[in-house]
């Protein structure tokens, strides 16, 4: 990281380095979901962040935060809650498309496994775009 960014602006870039590093493999590289699956995501994103942000918060000197920081934190995650609900919106619409069409059958044993990892990948999605839109608005003037 350059010095000359801010400590919120290490945070965020270590924020969304934990995030790919543990939700890409995930999300890209599994064959078969299974809840020990979902639970080593969450504990490895726990951990990861844990330990990079002690790490930021070690090295960085100047913590103070001041209304700039305040209102970039407010507009990312405006970015990041309508892109959750956008997502909600089209996910339900297309469920509730193939459920009247008749192309999915609910009685499968694995659909609520795989409706939370649908879940989970909305809310990755919504997170990272947070995390993308407050490091653009600090790279560019508000």
């Amino acid at each position: 990281m350059a010095p000359n960014l801010s400590y919120r602006e290490k945070s965020l870039y270590a924020s969304l380095v934990a995030e790919l590093l543990v939700y890409g493999p995930y999300f890209f590289l599994h064959q078969q979901n299974s809840i020990n699956k979902v639970a080593g995501m969450i504990v490895g994103i726990i951990v990861l962040q844990i330990i990079l942000q002690s790490v930021i918060a070690d090295v960085t000197r100047n913590r103070v935060t001041d209304e700039r920081d305040r209102l970039i934190e407010l507009r990312g995650y405006r970015a990041g809650y309508l892109t959750f609900a956008s997502l909600m919106v089209l996910g339900l619409g297309m469920l509730w498309f193939h459920s009247t069409v008749g192309h999915l059958e609910l009685e499968n044993r694995m659909i609520g496994l795989h409706f939370l990892s649908v879940f989970f990948g909305m809310l990755v999605i919504a997170d990272i775009t947070k995390t993308a839109a407050q490091i653009m608005a600090y790279r560019r003037a508000l």
